[in-house]
């Protein structure tokens, strides 16, 4: 029969021994004897039925159990904290600043209702929004949250997906009527093309074609920097437009503009909220971030 213990305080010292490397930096830490870390540990050790530790009388190390279980643990004291956290953060008001910045159609993406909502909840939370067309440095320009389409590269920051999108190839029906449908990506480079300059490569766009990603270099009569505004110029007849299907729905629903190479069209891509690792802790903005991701459309 096991013996009763308090698994928490038993976890905690075994994730404090091994830190330490010593039991009896262990104990001065926690300002107990060193048997009573010995006795945490062991009793650690028959709970879960396996060998936690190797000890010698000059060394300790973990065993493969302990690797293992030390892993486990931790994810599991992280969890613990964040619940301790949210619960402080429900028996107060949500107070804060947080800054943050999105492209200029975030209100397409639902993301600026999403923060009116949250706001009208938590009044004591003060938002600055920054709807901008550049990629933006978080930590350097001290940027609490970002929304942001594609993969993270960089380590730093956290990234939780809030929703999904596909990029797609539309004209309008007057503009393909005058000069015919593409029936392959390589031939935009003989049409006009409406071209979002806001994305990282504007005259460069991307196709599928099997397995393979490939890119089409294309030109068009105008550019512009604002992707709402490249679907109105598309769906007037201007060109062809390679843009995110939330900024095209409404032509695409009304028959203004229509799809086009849809079997090129690129996977889809998320659609993250993504923040430095160390401001989470944050009670202003993790509760934001929750609101977002449970409420996205």
């Amino acid at each position: 029969m096991k013996r009763k213990i308090d698994i928490v305080r038993a976890i905690n010292t075994f994730r404090l021994v091994v830190e330490y490397g010593s039991f009896s930096k262990a104990a001065d830490h926690l300002s107990v004897v060193v048997s009573a870390v010995s006795r945490q540990v062991s009793d650690l050790e028959q709970h879960f039925g396996c060998q936690l530790l190797y000890r010698t009388t000059r060394a300790m190390s973990l065993t493969a159990e302990g690797e293992y279980y030390l892993e486990e643990f931790t994810e599991l004291v992280n969890r613990l904290d964040m619940l301790e956290h949210r619960a402080e953060i429900n028996q107060k008001a949500i107070t804060g600043h947080i800054r943050m910045t999105a492209p200029p159609d975030a209100e397409e993406l639902g993301i600026t209702r999403l923060v009116s909502e949250f706001m009208i909840k938590n009044p004591g939370v003060k938002v600055t929004i920054m709807l901008l067309n550049r990629y933006v440095n978080l930590v350097e320009e001290g940027i609490d949250l970002a929304v942001r389409v594609h993969e993270l590269s960089d380590s730093r920051l956290v990234a939780r997906q809030f929703s999904q999108l596909n990029v797609l190839y539309v004209a309008s029906p007057a503009y393909l009527a005058k000069h015919g449908t593409p029936k392959h990506p390589r031939e935009l480079s003989e049409h006009n093309c409406v071209i979002d300059s806001s994305i990282r490569k504007p005259g460069r766009w991307r196709y599928y074609e099997g397995e393979l990603k490939k890119h089409v270099n294309v030109m068009g009569q105008i550019e512009v920097n604002y992707g709402n505004i490249a679907a109105d110029y598309s769906a007037d007849g201007l060109g062809i437009a390679f843009l995110p299907d939330f900024l095209v729905r409404r032509y695409l629903n009304t028959g203004k503009l229509v799809p086009i190479l849809e079997s090129f069209q690129i996977p889809s891509a998320p659609v993250s909220l993504v923040y430095p690792a160390n401001r989470i802790k944050n009670p202003a903005l993790s509760e934001l971030v929750r609101y977002l991701i449970n409420n996205a459309p």
